[in-house]
C-alpha cells in the first residue's frame, strides 16, 4: 500500500476504493463493512476500504473529519440519505476492530507514525458513535 499521510484516503488502497464507490454508492459501503466484518484476519486492502467506508458513513450522518476532500464529501452527501444508524453502528465495530488487530494497525505501528494514525481511528470511532 503506497501512503503518503495517515488520513483515511492518504493511500493507493482507499483512493481505488472512492473509484468503486462512484460506482456502486452505497453497495460499496456495504461491501466493504461486510467484508471487514466477515474476515477471519483484517489484512490489506480490507482494512484500508473499511475504514474509507466508515469515513464516507461519519460525513454522510453530519460528521465529516477536518479537512476531508471535496470530492469525497460530494460521495457522501450522494448516499447520506441511504445511510442509516445501522451502517454507523457497524462501522464504528469494524474501525474497533482494526484499530485492536490488522495489517494496517501493524504496518503504522511499524512506521513509527502509529500513535498518530490511533488517534484519528478513535476519532472516526466517536463521530460513528455520535
Amino acid at each position: 500500500m503506497g501512503a503518503w499521510g495517515i488520513a483515511a484516503f492518504d493511500n493507493d488502497d482507499a483512493s481505488d476504493w472512492v473509484y468503486d464507490l462512484e460506482k456502486r454508492g452505497l453497495a460499496s459501503i456495504d461491501a466493504a463493512l461486510a467484508d471487514a466484518e466477515g474476515a477471519t484476519d483484517l489484512e490489506g486492502p480490507t482494512d484500508v476500504h473499511a475504514i474509507a467506508a466508515g469515513e464516507v458513513v461519519a460525513a454522510a450522518r453530519g460528521r465529516p473529519v477536518e479537512g476531508l476532500r471535496e470530492d469525497i464529501q460530494q460521495l457522501a452527501i450522494f448516499v447520506g440519505p441511504d445511510i442509516t444508524a445501522d451502517h454507523a453502528v457497524r462501522a464504528q465495530a469494524v474501525a474497533e476492530r482494526v484499530l485492536a488487530g490488522s495489517e494496517l494497525a501493524e504496518l503504522w505501528d511499524e512506521s513509527g507514525d502509529g500513535p498518530e494514525w490511533r488517534r484519528s481511528i478513535d476519532d472516526l470511532v466517536r463521530r460513528l458513535s455520535s
